[in-house]
């Protein structure tokens, strides 16, 4: 309790500089002061204890980068402080969060919450960039901060804020025309979640065709069609690869395949897209809650829901043809998780890093090509 209670002041004193400084409003300060704190109430309280065990072995990973042991950790895929489970594939992912996120100046990793404060710590100085960058105001600063999923996932000791924060990254230099950083931020998803690798490389491919006045946005209808040509020669191979992982999925939330029905051809797949995508966004609901966890989860996804509707329009309103872009691009990464997802804290687990990438996405383009902020409107009366 001593050592975590470090590891939470740590993440204040960021706070609490910023706010001296002046670089945060008041209650901005204020709320973050709390969040500093937040990974003592995540596993044991808000969750019980063990609800996501993968925790253990992401825990026991950082300690052993951290005591310079990780060699050793790789060959025996010991977990036994921690009383842990340690598959290879989960060893890959949980090093590659290990020594990410043992660069940060947290000092211990004693418990499964240590690493929670590591995770908080990062969101802190992610959000004190895009603060820093003057695009998150408004609608984005709220959501930014107040998403629960976001909050709860920067809390926990798991890898997916560290892939979100990949993501957020790469998008910003994107957006920025800086191609080389982008990519050098993304390779490391490669290794953490190629699903979301794949997935940042064609938004790379989006704004490389729908780049206005270069030669690929003049041939950008023979690019669709040789994507579309392409997609169909290869629509065999790429459903058995889809059907592969969702009979993986399947099995893995129903303990059987007996019920399992693969996609068969063409109709079956565009069918179970077109069902699976509001299905994916919105589940579970509520009347699919069996918990009070997942009756909450069904609370955000509504909330999220229309704040997703309000947030386009407003964007679509101010610039069509950027937000038709990154709409695309959300639509793509639903439809495809869609596809594969059946267990709902999972849905919600691989959804809110599209999501948020979605806004603050299209947040900064917005601000950085056109200079408009969300809370344009507000600035006479708030000095968010």
């Amino acid at each position: 309790m001593i050592f975590d209670i470090t590891n939470a002041l740590v993440c204040f004193t960021v706070v609490f500089i910023a706010w001296r400084i002046k670089k945060i409003p008041n209650w901005v300060a204020l709320v973050l002061a709390v969040y500093s704190f937040l990974p003592f109430f995540m596993n044991g309280f808000l969750l019980p204890s063990g609800y996501m065990n993968d925790q253990a072995q992401y825990t026991a990973t950082l300690d052993a980068v951290r005591s310079g042991s990780i060699m050793g950790n790789i060959q025996t895929g010991s977990c036994d402080r921690y009383d842990g489970n340690c598959p290879f594939f989960l060893i890959q992912k949980s090093v590659i969060t290990g020594w990410f996120l043992a660069l940060l100046p947290i000092p211990f990793v004693e418990t499964v919450n240590s690493m929670g404060f590591f995770n908080r710590f990062l969101f802190l100085i992610t959000f004190l960039w895009f603060y820093h960058k003057k695009f998150l105001r408004g609608m984005p600063l709220f959501f930014f901060i107040f998403y629960p999923s976001l909050v709860l996932y920067s809390s926990l000791a798991l890898r997916d804020f560290l892939v979100l924060f990949f993501m957020m990254v790469s998008i910003i230099f994107l957006v920025d025309k800086k191609y080389f950083r982008f990519f050098m931020v993304i390779f490391p998803l490669y290794y953490l979640k190629y699903q979301n690798f794949y997935l940042m490389i064609i938004l790379y491919l989006l704004f490389i065709i729908f780049e206005k006045k270069t030669f690929f946005y003049r041939i950008r209808y023979w690019l669709i069609f040789l994507s579309t040509t392409i997609l169909l020669v290869k629509f065999d191979f790429i459903l058995d690869l889809i059907n592969s992982h969702r009979s993986a999925m399947y099995y893995e939330n129903n303990n059987s395949l007996s019920a399992f029905i693969p996609l068969e051809g063409g109709y079956s797949f565009i069918l179970t897209t077109i069902k699976g995508l509001p299905y994916f966004v919105m589940k579970p609901y509520p009347w699919e809650a069996s918990n009070f966890f997942q009756l909450l989860q069904s609370v955000e996804n509504i909330l999220l829901l229309v704040f997703l509707i309000v947030f386009t329009k407003k964007a679509y309103n101010n610039n069509t043809f950027l937000t038709k872009k990154w709409m695309f691009f959300l639509i793509i990464s639903m439809c495809i998780y869609g596809l594969i997802i059946f267990n709902f804290g999972t849905a919600v687990r691989y959804k809110f890093p599209f999501i948020v990438t979605y806004v603050i996405g299209l947040s900064y383009e917005l601000y950085k090509i056109y200079g408009y902020r969300f809370d344009q409107n507000l600035k006479n009366k708030s000095n968010v």
